[in-house]
């Protein structure tokens, strides 16, 4: 039989604040920081000495750093092929990802015939909505077939088409504002898991997890920088 995977014991959920899942941890915790129920945040400079210990001590631990490995790679890039024109449901829009602006653009449409249809590509992905209904997704595959997938496919596929791109956040006091492209759902709910707030609907962290946010985006090939106009220039 499989063995269930068990939670960890200790959890980290935001930069320096864990869930502590076993309580026997608590004595080496509350020497380096504060324990409040099962929350512990860190005060100590010995962080990585810590989780070290932790370790050796049998206790399963996670940090957002084995949260960012473990984020699904981008799978390799498929060129959009073949145009078709495809019927389009009623009540139905379609949106293509454009890896040029890592965003979901309405898809052309084309009347024939009295129907009307939207042009796709072989090998791009879509973004099926009815409504404010819940997006379905797909891939255009050969024969302008639709194979259906979810979320985090279709965005993974997008962003695997972008030739390394680069994003831009920007200095909100001494906060960053984060850009405002959406993101497969393992990559949102971490950078989410960062955040202290919104603005615009963007996610704004504070500077200790901006290392984190940089290598979040590299998961996607994004080179995520700060905005030069929002950055001191001494």
């Amino acid at each position: 039989m499989k063995s269930i995977d068990r939670p960890y014991d200790i959890d980290e959920i935001a930069p320096g604040r864990f869930v502590v899942r076993d309580t026997r941890a608590n004595t080496l915790l509350k020497r380096e920081g504060d324990l409040e129920g099962r929350l512990f945040t860190l005060r100590s400079w010995r962080r990585d000495g810590l989780l070290a210990r932790l370790r050796e001590r049998g206790f399963r631990v996670r940090t957002l750093e084995d949260r960012v490995r473990a984020l699904p790679p981008l799978p390799p890039p498929v060129p959009a092929g073949v145009a078709f024109w495809h019927p389009l449901p009623d009540n139905e829009r379609w949106s293509v990802f454009d890896p040029q602006r890592l965003d979901w653009v309405p898809a052309p449409e084309e009347r024939r015939n009295g129907v009307v249809g939207c042009v796709v590509r072989q090998g791009q992905v879509i973004r099926r909505r009815r409504g404010r209904g819940v997006p379905r997704y797909a891939l255009v595959a050969a024969g302008a077939t639709l194979r259906t997938i979810n979320e985090t496919e279709a965005l993974l596929r997008g962003y695997a088409q972008a030739a390394t791109p680069t994003l831009a956040a920007r200095r909100d006091g001494e906060r960053l504002v984060l850009p405002a492209h959406p993101l497969p759902p393992p990559h949102r709910s971490l950078i989410h898991s960062l955040a202290v707030d919104t603005a615009d609907n963007c996610p704004v962290i504070m500077p200790d997890a901006w290392t984190l946010a940089q290598a979040i985006y590299a998961r996607l090939g994004v080179r995520l920088v700060l905005s030069k106009s929002y950055t001191n220039d001494d």
